[in-house]
């Protein structure tokens, strides 16, 4: 009941706001009460985990949006969006009852066959039929179709393989492909297709499912040890059922300027997304991952309205798809709101809630990622924690695709705990006074960074990547055998 009455009033904090020019306290007190809001928002169970392209995260999308306009930051998302950055992607559904049986002989789905792109759900009985290549080139006087005569009612085994001098030949190039060599077997009736050859230049383009047209028929391919089974077995019955659904999933990043007409701009980022829910239906509430870098995301926010820096403007931004690898600020950086060549460095927060839980010490990641970094670190206070540098960039979280495109960047965590995926990973295990001096810090390192001329990228020696590397692999793996849902 408590989070619900939190809840409801935050979604709907009024737009007016912004014209009334909205001040906020910053002693300690009130930057912890206003983290603490954020956070039993963002991590309650209404949310269900934020999971994105959930309900639970479209509610967290809107809370966002509902704060960076009580902030009176700028829109800065898709015109139509506002805050919003809409980007869309292709989902497929794969259901277990796909079947492929020959001869009474059961194969078994995704290790000796799958279902390719161009496929439609169906069900179908006929019989099996070796179509080689089934090419179908007239003015070079093949056809491999016509020759197994009429074809209503059954499937076709085609193989991917064409030879060198076919696929020289620019003038049948295009009649070479699986998707016109399936329309050649559909329009002489057959049923659909199997393909098989993992060595053709077109296999893998089967599984292109974001961008291959469906085909009024069903398709399949199969492994070489299939392949050669179905082979012996040509005239056999054959029955294929294909169940998938394909969709368009929009997600949203959220993006707010404070503009102080400044030549350059920083950028500070979080990801708000989360597992959503996992294990029969229970609740991975995301509180320290990332409900917390989120959190702090927005503080900083409120700190750089109210204390205006005519050196440097602000974006602040929110990315979903995190989890799924990356996806919000992949695409934020191949479409960037404001030009990259802008951007003075990029400050990424995620799991800053737990500090004290593996050390008193805060993490600071990709501090190689710029020259200037080691200076500005060393002169930014810190009293209540110490500082473990590390100075590569791994691709682990949304400062990554910043740093590939040669923009100095800083990850501030507090590193990984027993809690991280798990379901304890809620509000109350959140250290808030420890979140309060972290955005003390983060406030410092900034005030620091105005002291250099520039942030100069600097590629990170591919030693201390890999170094950084097999430091995590063994810390991630230290808590796969200890942490338990």
């Amino acid at each position: 009941m408590f989070r619900k009455l939190i809840l409801l009033p935050a979604l709907w904090i009024p737009i007016s706001l912004l014209a009334q020019g909205v001040s906020f306290s910053m002693d300690d007190s009130s930057v912890r009460t206003r983290i603490f809001q954020d956070i039993a928002v963002l991590a309650s169970d209404s949310l269900q985990g934020r999971q994105c392209g959930t309900d639970g995260e479209h509610k967290a999308t809107r809370y966002l949006c509902a704060q960076f306009a009580a902030i009176g930051l700028k829109p800065k998302g898709d015109t139509t969006c506002g805050y919003c950055q809409r980007f869309s992607k292709f989902q497929v559904g794969y259901h277990w009852n796909t079947k492929l049986i020959v001869n009474e002989v059961p194969y078994v789905y995704r290790e000796a066959f799958g279902v390719t792109a161009l496929s439609m759900s169906g069900h179908g009985l006929g019989t099996l039929v070796d179509g080689r290549q089934g090419l179908v080139l007239p003015e070079l006087k093949i056809d491999q179709l016509s020759c197994l005569g009429d074809l209503k009612g059954k499937f076709v085994l085609i193989n991917l393989h064409v030879s060198k001098n076919l696929i020289d030949d620019t003038s049948v190039l295009s009649r070479l492909t699986p998707k016109f060599r399936m329309m050649s077997a559909i329009n002489k009736g057959a049923l659909g297709v199997i393909f098989w050859n993992p060595d053709s230049p077109w296999f893998t383009g089967l599984f292109d499912f974001e961008h291959s047209d469906t085909l009024p028929g069903m398709s399949l391919y199969v492994n070489r040890a299939t392949a050669e089974h179905l082979i012996k077995n040509s005239g056999a019955k054959a029955e294929v059922n294909i169940q998938i659904s394909r969709k368009t999933i929009i997600y949203s990043n959220v993006v707010g300027f404070i503009d102080n007409q400044a030549p350059r701009t920083i950028v500070i980022g979080a990801h708000y997304d989360h597992l959503g829910l996992k294990n029969g239906n229970r609740i991975f509430n995301g509180a320290d991952d990332n409900a917390s870098g989120t959190a702090g995301m927005l503080e900083l926010a409120r700190y750089f309205a109210v204390h205006r820096d005519t050196l440097n403007n602000y974006l602040f931004i929110g990315f979903t798809g995190e989890e799924e690898g990356l996806w919000g600020s992949g695409y934020f950086v191949k479409h960037p709101a404001i030009p990259l060549d802008s951007i003075r460095f990029m400050l990424n927060l995620d799991m800053i809630g737990r500090l004290g839980c593996e050390g008193n010490r805060v993490e600071i990641e990709a501090a190689g990622s710029s020259a200037e970094w080691h200076d500005i670190l060393q002169n930014t206070p810190h009293p209540g924690f110490s500082l473990k540098k590390v100075n590569a960039s791994l691709p682990y979280s949304d400062h990554d695709p910043f740093y590939k495109a040669k923009i100095p960047v800083l990850f501030i965590n507090t590193g990984l705990h027993d809690d991280y995926h798990t379901v304890r990973d809620k509000a109350s295990t959140i250290n808030y006074d420890g979140m309060v001096e972290i955005m003390r810090f983060a406030e410092g390192i900034i005030t620091s960074s105005n002291q250099k001329n520039s942030i100069r990228y600097r590629k990170v020696p591919i030693t201390s990547q890999a170094s950084a590397a097999v430091g995590f692999f063994f810390q991630a793996l230290d808590w796969l055998f200890t942490a338990k849902n």
